[in-house]
């Protein structure tokens, strides 16, 4: 994706407002079908919400962004091979919301898609050896897609924490100067944010696994495209998982969780990082405002960071992980939502 070429304001407005008006115009569409065929949301179990609310966000947010990417897929090859994994990786969610897909099947077509980035040339540079980047770029795409998903447990944090990713990415790679990847960014900014209109609490519409896939896959891509400083690998890994900081912080809470509990990692739950602040006593509106304002944190912060010395960015990964410790160790101590609810189910699904 060398999107090296001249790009004023109005290119860069393009690219965030065509995906957003669509998504927005699209998405109450999206809500109907589901209603229509049957593609609901149904209450019980671990489900926080009261009422069925539609699927096929995802579909709404996906037509957003080919518009904009297609425009751009010309320039480049592998942004043909991101959009192709984005839209395939979708499918299966779509597939997954109306009957159930085993979570290996969505995990195996991850990997390929994670091999389809590695092979196009779009792979996490951490080896100069290539064939060794291979494993850390497919762990990289299977980790950010499924932790996006993870984190889409309530209504408006997967959009709003995509949006608050994509434009870290953005920022970078327009200071860069990289059209292509600025552009899709921004543009995965604007559908996230269109789609967040209908999502906000009490949503009126879920991404779904579609949504949640496509756009873990898209902020995935996108990280390991971004033309970050060749050397030493600290400024790499900082700004690499700061720019995901948030769902990947979700996901280790709730393995680290289900790992201790002797529950499977795969089992859905009220053992989230949100799901916890609520338990606290927190609206779900502010736990929304809070998860998109961390990641808007961590963004900056790895704008801040990434053109830094090796020195600065030892400390800065140094202190990231003992800041990661110390709040995941807080988080597990906090109450599952489902052990304030009920607690005679702790700790079941």
């Amino acid at each position: 994706m060398n999107g090296r070429i001249e790009a004023g304001p109005a290119l860069y407005t393009a690219a965030f407002v065509v995906p957003f008006i669509v998504t927005l115009a699209i998405t109450p569409v999206a809500a109907r079908l589901a209603h229509r065929w049957g593609v609901l949301d149904t209450p019980g179990g671990h489900k926080v919400h009261a009422t069925a609310v539609p699927y096929l966000g995802g579909i709404a947010v996906a037509i957003g962004l080919v518009l904009v990417g297609s425009l751009a897929a010309g320039a480049s090859g592998q942004l043909v091979v991101v959009l192709a994994g984005a839209l395939v990786l979708a499918v299966v969610g779509v597939l997954d919301d109306v009957w159930t897909v085993s979570p290996w099947i969505r995990v195996a077509y991850e990997i390929v898609a994670g091999v389809s980035l590695w092979a196009a040339g779009i792979r996490a540079g951490v080896f100069d050896a290539t064939w060794l980047d291979l494993p850390i770029t497919v762990v990289w795409v299977v980790a950010v897609t499924n932790a996006f998903n993870f984190i889409d447990n309530m209504d408006g944090i997967a959009a709003g924490v995509a949006a608050a990713s994509a434009l870290g990415i953005a920022a970078i790679a327009g200071r860069n100067g990289d059209y292509l990847v600025t552009s899709m960014a921004l543009a995965v900014s604007g559908a996230a944010i269109g789609f967040l209109r209908y999502n906000l609490p009490p949503a009126r519409i879920f991404l779904g696994d579609a949504g949640s896939m496509l756009l873990g896959f898209l902020v995935a891509s996108l990280i390991l495209k971004l033309d970050l400083p060749v050397g030493p690998w600290p400024p790499r890994v900082v700004t690499t998982v700061l720019l995901a900081g948030v769902p990947l912080f979700d996901m280790t809470v709730v393995v680290a969780a289900r790992l201790r509990d002797g529950r499977p990692v795969w089992s859905g739950g009220t053992d989230h990082t949100s799901h916890r602040l609520v338990a606290r006593g927190h609206p779900r509106a502010r736990v929304l405002v809070v998860a998109t304002g961390a990641q808007l944190v961590c963004s900056a912060v790895a704008f801040g960071l990434y053109q830094r010395s090796t020195a600065v960015t030892v400390a800065a990964l140094l202190s990231l992980v003992a800041g990661w410790l110390v709040l995941m160790w807080a988080f597990l101590r906090m109450p599952t939502l489902i052990e304030v609810v009920d607690p005679a189910v702790a700790g079941s699904d």
